[in-house]
């Protein structure tokens, strides 16, 4: 369930942010792409952690992927990411499109590695806390009573 919701959240939501185009004088930068793609590496590491498991991860991205490409295709009276143009143009929108989608690809590895450096990291900390060894109360060795209860 969190793959299928985390890929529908950073399919749909990147999409509506990737076409987002700055311009610094008469450059453009895409910057609603590289957000759409850190969002979408964002949930992907979020459905992962939750699901304490990197294949949860990996599966959020690729289903992430296979909703984009639908999306790039001419179904919906035109595609909601435009990877290219009839007339030969080169437009800021398709440079952004082209990050968006195949970006994705990019942003599901780096998402699937911080997934696995956490999770790593998670099971390393149980397992040091599962090894250490639980003293009852006044049997540490270092234990030294107070002024007020010696006799």
């Amino acid at each position: 369930m969190a793959v299928v919701l985390g890929a529908l959240a950073a399919g749909i939501l990147g999409t509506s942010l990737h076409a987002q185009v700055l311009y610094a004088g008469e450059t453009p930068l895409p910057l609603g792409a590289l957000g759409a793609l850190v969002l979408s590496a964002a949930v992907a590491v979020f459905a992962g952690l939750w699901a304490r498991s990197v294949a949860v991860s990996a599966a959020t991205g690729i289903l992430t992927y296979v909703l984009l490409g639908a999306f790039s295709l001419d179904i919906f009276s035109g595609p909601l990411i435009v990877t290219g143009t009839d007339s030969g143009l080169d437009l800021p929108v398709i440079t952004a499109g082209l990050m968006w989608l195949f970006g994705q690809s990019l942003a599901t590895v780096a998402a699937v590695m911080v997934t696995a450096v956490a999770l790593r990291r998670e099971a390393r900390y149980e397992r040091e806390t599962l090894q250490a060894p639980v003293l009852p109360y006044g049997t540490d060795p270092g234990y030294r009573q107070g002024p007020e209860t010696r006799s």
